[in-house]
């Protein structure tokens, strides 16, 4: 249970326990114990405060190897810090510590580390926020986390004084911290009285639709009954079963309510004057009252495990798009060497013919189409792990173009302008897949040749990039609707490509991850240009 992911609109019961929403919150206590430390630390160093502790403890023991890494960085020596903070690491993973010390000490050397030293931003955003895996086989936790899961254990002053100092540290090496901070606003969940076991799904007077899990257990979503009531008029007018004027209201209790008790109420003047005209019609509107109630339960119980089926599809599907497409990863590899050594050996003979170069070109097209559903996947799911640094501009484009080129038959002309000594803050990685993307499609939509790319860069604070094609443009109506996922456009005077449709959409997935955005400026029958804006590094 991920304690930096929002937890008000889902109900988790575990052994008669509240799990979530999470109800812990700091002590309201006059010690400061964390900020006394972090302070201690700071006046008299991790090897003073060693010496006042027992020889041998495991706290003692910590302090010394906080200062033996501290030394080992201020000495530059960069087998001696990697080894020395190895083995601050493997003590952290094998002594648990009492948690305000643990946390305290870790946000202390942390700090100092990226005072004095250049630390690797991945292992700044492990520590900080996603953990990682220790070489005793335990979990090292983030301190993101280990604060707002632990925030029991700590002084309401020392729990502002960390969250402040983490948030800090976390903007100045580029590791996610919004998220942490409004989850550490949001402050205590609310606190829900519920009697285990439970015999059957209940909709609560306070808004959970709760159902039993386990023994012990429950599970609910935060729900609105009168919400769910009108979804169900507005599907039963569409449908002629009920007028405009017509309403209908759900009966519950102060507490708690078993659904299979629920009963919805039926507001029809209509209804009502055809009664009152007519005395023999009475039977037809107890039957019609009937009816509808039971449709209404009917269609919140549809509607609840509609949304529940809803998420596990989503889940199914990326797992599946995952799976088949690290799949095809290996296959695809064999083939292309077997071509490769296909070609080698029979190209050019007449018997071949250029059996084994369609081959590869359709391997490398695959290859692609893979990389493009594996990247659209982790992209979705927010597990990319971004590595910034300065990127040239005019080599990457230049290594996207030969690339790119040599896996299509016409002929690419580059016609770069102001990109000499252009660089974006970026992942490199990404960047490559962009602009081969962007590449790709100006060779496969183009009935040209050569396929001509005309890449404009200026900096004035962001920098914007413009990248024109002489393909067959890209009608004025669809300029939008290109960058949604799994569309593909249909070109009248050139054959049907193939694809997943996602090329376009991953595309300003990338440009958004890096801050920036990406847009058609312009598109006519000779060409389209493209509009990529970095912000300032």
């Amino acid at each position: 249970m991920n304690p930096l992911l929002a937890d008000t609109e889902v109900l988790l019961f575990r052994a008669g326990q509240q799990r979530l929403p999470r109800t812990a919150s700091p002590r309201e206590d006059d010690r400061m114990p964390a900020q006394a430390l972090h302070a201690a630390l700071e006046a008299q160093g991790p090897l003073a405060l060693a010496a006042q502790e027992e020889p041998g403890s495991p706290w003692a023991e910590r302090l010394l190897l906080m200062g033996h890494f501290l030394e080992a960085q201020r000495a530059g020596g960069r087998p001696a810090i990697e080894r020395t903070f190895r083995e601050w690491l493997t003590h952290r993973s094998s002594f648990v510590l009492p948690v305000v010390k643990e946390t305290t000490g870790a946000l202390w050397l942390l700090e100092r580390f990226q005072a004095e030293g250049r630390p690797e931003p991945t292992l700044m955003q492990a520590l900080l926020r996603d953990g990682l895996q220790g070489l005793s086989g335990s979990r090292i936790e983030g301190v993101q986390r280990t604060l707002l899961e632990r925030q029991e254990a700590f002084e309401r002053s020392d729990f502002t004084f960390l969250r402040g100092r983490i948030a800090r540290l976390a903007e100045l090496t580029h590791v996610a911290f919004t998220d942490f901070e409004a989850r550490a606003e949001a402050g205590p969940g609310e606190r829900v009285a519920l009697v285990l076991p439970l015999e059957e799904p209940q909709l609560r007077a306070d808004g959970w639709y709760v159902a039993p899990s386990g023994h012990e257990g429950a599970r609910g979503v935060r729900v609105s009954a009168s919400g769910l009531v009108e979804k169900v008029r507005q599907e039963m007018r569409e449908r002629g079963l009920l007028e405009e004027e017509d309403g209908l209201t759900v009966s519950q209790a102060d507490t708690s309510t078993p659904v299979s008790l629920l009963t919805v109420f039926l507001d029809s003047p209509r209804l009502a004057t055809a009664a009152t005209a007519l005395e023999s019609g009475y039977r037809l509107k107890a039957l019609l009252l009937g009816c509808s109630g039971a449709l209404a339960l009917a269609l919140i119980g549809l509607a609840v495990l509609a949304h529940e089926r809803k998420v596990r599809f989503v889940a199914l599907r990326s797992e599946f798009i995952s799976t088949v497409s690290h799949e095809l990863r290996t296959p695809l590899s064999a083939i292309r060497v077997m071509a490769e050594t296909l070609e080698r050996r029979v190209g050019g003979t007449p018997g071949a013919g250029n059996y084994p170069s369609r081959i590869i070109s359709e391997a490398d097209a695959l290859g692609r189409l893979v990389e493009n559903i594996l990247t659209y996947n982790r992209l979705e799911k927010g597990r990319w792990e971004t590595r910034r640094e300065q990127v040239p501009l005019e080599a990457l484009i230049q290594r996207v173009v030969e690339d790119t080129g040599a896996q299509h038959t016409a002929p690419v002309a580059l016609k770069p302008n102001g990109l000499s000594g252009i660089r974006v803050l970026g992942d490199a990685e990404l960047l490559r897949m962009l602009f081969s993307n962007l590449v790709s499609n100006a060779c496969r939509y183009t009935a040209r040749s050569p396929v001509e790319l005309r890449v404009e860069a200026r900096q004035d604070g962001a920098t914007v990039v413009s990248l024109s094609d002489n393909g067959v443009g890209i009608p004025r109506e669809s300029w939008e609707t290109v960058f949604e996922d799994f569309r593909r456009l249909r070109q009248e005077g050139l054959p049907a490509q193939g694809g997943s449709g996602l090329g376009l959409a991953i595309c300003r997935r990338i440009m958004s991850l890096h801050g920036g955005s990406l847009r058609i400026a312009a598109s006519s029958p000779e060409g389209t240009t493209f509009e990529l804006t970095f912000p300032s590094a």
